[in-house]
């Protein structure tokens, strides 16, 4: 009983975290960008082409990946825009560009470490990507 009602109070402090944080980007209308850049990690759901630069089969640079973006397919393993996008946007900031693609000067606004197939353990990605 004593764990059910710990989850119940948990349900409603996470509802209302989502519900401010969604209030708040609703009335947020700064011509300033919120934050001055944008570092993402993270695997397939966030790269956004580092992929096209390594020795691997894990790849979307080709179509279907990329029909709803506006510069075609890019390696991103999505068909549009990923959920770091989605935040540059909001922020008011570019897409952050994949690391892999820069060979001199880092941009101020970010970059995009995240690969797929690509995780923190040495059995992730062993047959797809060698990341170590």
């Amino acid at each position: 009983m004593r764990d059910s009602l710990t989850l119940l109070a948990l349900l409603k402090i996470s509802i209302f975290l989502q519900c401010y944080v969604l209030y708040s980007a609703a009335n947020y209308n700064s011509q300033a960008p919120a934050a001055p850049a944008l570092y993402v990690f993270g695997d397939s759901l966030l790269d956004s082409g580092n992929n096209n630069f390594l020795l691997t089969i894990a790849r979307a640079n080709f179509k279907p990946y990329g029909v709803n973006f506006a510069r075609g397919a890019t390696g991103r393993f999505t068909n549009g825009k990923t959920v770091a996008d989605f935040i540059a946007e909001y922020l008011g900031l570019q897409f952050s560009p994949p690391y892999m693609s820069f060979h001199g000067s880092v941009p101020l606004t970010g970059l995009n470490y995240a690969s797929g197939a690509c995780g923190i353990v040495p059995e992730t990605g062993k047959y797809t990507v060698r990341c170590h």
